[in-house]
Parts: structure tokens; C-alpha cells; sequence
């Protein structure tokens, strides 16, 4: 064989081998979603109370919680999907994290919150300035 088959040969090998393997670590890979994924409140630092619908799907089952920020909300043992609901409460955009019982974070999701009317936007009622 020359050296351009060899090469070819080669290339396609290691790219052949580098999918097999990208692939394998994309499905062992557990997916979080949690919706709805914006609070809105009236004012930014308001408390927001609301109910979000969690969603996690696994391969294989895991011993598995989810935390808000360091808080610990809930857990499952050898599940390999869940759908629920729960309630959550925030102030601020939060993340939340999938941890399974090694402490090794599975997935993360951030929830933001949003004012309904920014202060920096708020339209003003009368003018600076007036001649009367």
C-alpha cells in the first residue's frame, strides 16, 4: 500500500474511533430540564414562589438529588427518569444541579428571575425641566 492509502486507512480509524467514544459519552450523560425556566416578579430581589415541572432521564438507574445552589430539594434512588412537579422559591437566578450519591454533578440547569418593570426603564411622570 503507499502512503496516502495508509494515511487514509489511518485517519478514518481514529475518527471512526473518536465518534464510537463521543458517542458513548453523550448517552451516559443524564438530561435535566426543568420548565418553566423564568420567574417574574414585580420588583428584581421580590421572592418568587412557583411550581416547575423536573424532568431527568438516565441510561441506566442513579442514585441521584436535586440541589438549589447548596439547598437539597429532593432525592431518588435507582431511578432512571422522573416527572414531577415541586414547588420552589427564589430571589435570584439560581442553578440547579442533578448530584449523584458520589457528589459528582450529573447536569445543571439555571432558572433566572425577571422584573416585570425594570427600574433602570421606569418612564418618568413629569419632565426635568418645565417653563411654568
Amino acid at each position: 500500500m503507499n502512503s496516502s492509502v495508509q494515511l487514509a486507512v489511518a485517519l478514518s480509524l481514529v475518527l471512526g474511533c473518536t465518534n464510537i467514544m463521543a458517542a458513548g459519552s453523550l448517552t451516559k450523560v443524564p438530561k435535566l430540564e426543568i420548565k418553566p425556566i423564568t420567574c417574574i416578579v414585580k420588583q428584581l430581589g421580590e421572592l418568587c414562589t412557583m411550581k416547575v415541572k423536573v424532568n431527568w432521564q438516565a441510561t441506566h438507574p442513579v442514585d441521584a438529588c436535586l440541589y438549589q445552589e447548596e439547598m437539597k430539594i429532593r432525592c431518588w434512588h435507582a431511578k432512571q427518569s422522573i416527572t414531577e412537579k415541586l414547588d420552589i422559591s427564589l430571589q435570584k437566578n439560581m442553578t440547579f444541579r442533578l448530584i449523584d450519591s458520589e457528589q459528582v454533578v450529573l447536569a445543571q440547569q439555571v432558572i433566572k428571575v425577571n422584573a416585570a418593570m425594570s427600574s433602570q426603564y421606569r418612564r418618568r411622570l413629569k419632565t426635568d425641566w418645565s417653563i411654568f
